[in-house]
């Protein structure tokens, strides 16, 4: 097995023997920067021991040592370079006369990296480009842009209709218009770049303009009891029902579900770390960002294809976070690692082991689209009224977790990797059962000297509905409680 070792506070090595082709036994020292880096490789490491995958386990060790050689020349070679001189040319050039597209296609990737985008993100800003800005300020020279320009074009994004999904089969009338979170986000991509361009003596002033306000629309979350009853609905896919069931217990993204390591799960511990995520990206953002934060770029299933499906490190830092499993669940992780194993036996050498917990069947990733895909799909299928996207499942967990721990905004923030200003502003909704239970209330404490006012209503009282929403919100039956005993004390005198 490996030996895990520290070294000071930011160095963090595995140790372990390996064997070469020529059956020397050799020592092979791998350092990380973080325990949960070091963790994952020793996990790796002690799994090829155990299965005796010598051939694996020298594989693993030669491409670490490649891999470090090439940051060390990488590293080299960046020593000498700067960015100082094209910077400077843009200073003492006069690009008065340039358009804003020659000015996009210098600046945007040179703010990308520097910005440290991700493929994601950058693939957003060109997407807006190339569809809204380019088409209509492209062409335009860059420094006879006014802002007057500027509110004119977001008056056409108003007006504009959508397209693609949204405008399939229906009537050029009935295509809605851009949703105003576009038309703020083509607005930040249009202007962020213009204090750069005095720099670079493209424009010599800079457009005086406001952000457009946009409406934010909430995302559609249920409650437990929709969760639990879907999760009995879904029987006839095992994949779904385990994507479903993971991402409302431990509050995933769907591409981190997609990404999650086989090799951070622990079953005797419970728990697994939520380290990386699945996502699909453009061959060209690929080309122009650095990969440091790449984890793997996986072979294309369609050679032509211009997109590629990577595994990176999730979102935001504070996503990196570790989580505990309930026993059903954990129960269907290990039905998943017996039906991984099948598989592996099935396909062989065609299997493509990534160490993936939610794979297909030959260990491919899944596009967390398609994932999203199938789940709108199964909910179609079932006549489900209020539907939500696989994100709300997200959203469900951390509402029901808030609701049990009594409002603890601070523990359900970070065990979701969020903070806990967006867990209050985006997650902290009343949910319809309570709103109803809360309708009770001021029934029995308003109308209680009205004994003869007829509250009833064609519809009858669901009480199951109302001890639910007492019993998932343990303030809300404190306050019944206090009501009740509030209204014995009364009736007594």
């Amino acid at each position: 097995m490996a030996t895990y070792k520290t070294r000071g506070i930011n160095s963090h090595s595995i140790v372990y023997w390996y064997e070469t082709p020529k059956g020397e036994k050799k020592q092979n020292w791998e350092t990380y920067l973080t325990e949960l880096e070091a963790i994952q490789r020793k996990a790796q490491i002690d799994y090829l021991q155990k299965k005796k995958l010598k051939d694996d386990l020298y594989k693993a060790a030669i491409e670490y040592k490649t891999k470090r050689e090439q940051e060390r020349a990488a590293l080299e070679t960046s020593k000498p370079k700067t960015e100082i001189p094209s910077i400077s040319s843009s200073t003492t050039e006069d690009n008065t006369n340039k358009t804003y597209r020659e000015f996009i296609e210098k600046w945007m990737p040179f703010h990308a990296r520097k910005n440290r985008f991700s493929p994601g993100t950058y693939d957003c800003y060109m997407r807006n480009f190339k569809i809204h800005i380019l088409p209509y300020f492209g062409d335009k020279i860059m420094n006879l842009i006014t802002s007057e320009d500027i509110d004119n074009f977001m008056d056409h994004l108003s007006k504009k209709r959508c397209s693609g999904s949204k405008s399939y089969n229906k009537k050029p009338s009935e295509i809605p218009t851009l949703a105003s979170s576009t038309i703020k986000k083509c607005y930040t991509v249009l202007t962020v770049g213009f204090p750069v361009a005095k720099k670079w003596r493209y424009i010599t002033t800079i457009p005086e303009t406001t952000a457009p306000s946009d409406k934010f629309i909430k995302r559609k979350a249920w409650e437990s009891v929709q969760v639990s009853t879907a999760l009995e609905d879904i029987t006839n896919d095992k994949l779904l029902h385990l994507a479903v069931h993971i991402a409302f217990v431990c509050s995933l993204r769907a591409g981190e579900t997609v990404g999650i390591d086989i090799n951070t799960i622990d079953l005797h511990d419970r728990s697994l770390w939520i380290t990386q995520e699945v996502q699909r990206v453009s061959d060209k953002s690929l080309a122009v960002l650095p990969q440091n934060e790449i984890i793997r770029v996986f072979p294309k299933e369609v050679i032509k294809s211009k997109s590629s499906l990577i595994l990176k490190a999730p979102k935001t830092e504070a996503s990196i976070r570790k989580q505990y499993l309930t026993t059903p669940l954990l129960q269907e992780i290990r039905e998943r690692f017996d039906e991984i194993q099948e598989n592996k036996n099935f396909f062989g050498k065609e299997y493509h082991d990534n160490g993936l917990l939610i794979c297909k069947p030959n260990g491919r990733p899944i596009d967390s689209k398609d994932l999203a895909k199938k789940f709108k799909k199964w909910q179609k299928a079932f006549s489900i009224k209020n539907q939500i996207d696989f994100q709300g499942l997200r959203k469900s967990g951390q509402m029901h977790k808030v609701r049990l721990t009594k409002n603890n905004y601070q523990l359900v923030a970070e065990n979701g990797g969020q903070s806990p200003e967006v867990l209050m502003s985006n997650y902290n909704e009343a949910l319809d059962s309570e709103k109803r239970a809360l309708s009770l209330l001021v029934e029995t404490n308003f109308y209680k000297s009205n004994a003869n006012i007829d509250t009833s209503t064609d519809k009858p009282f669901d009480i199951d509905t109302t001890i639910q929403a007492i019993q998932s919100n343990p303030e809300f039956a404190k306050q019944i409680l206090q009501l009740l005993l509030s209204n014995t004390v009364n009736n007594a005198q």
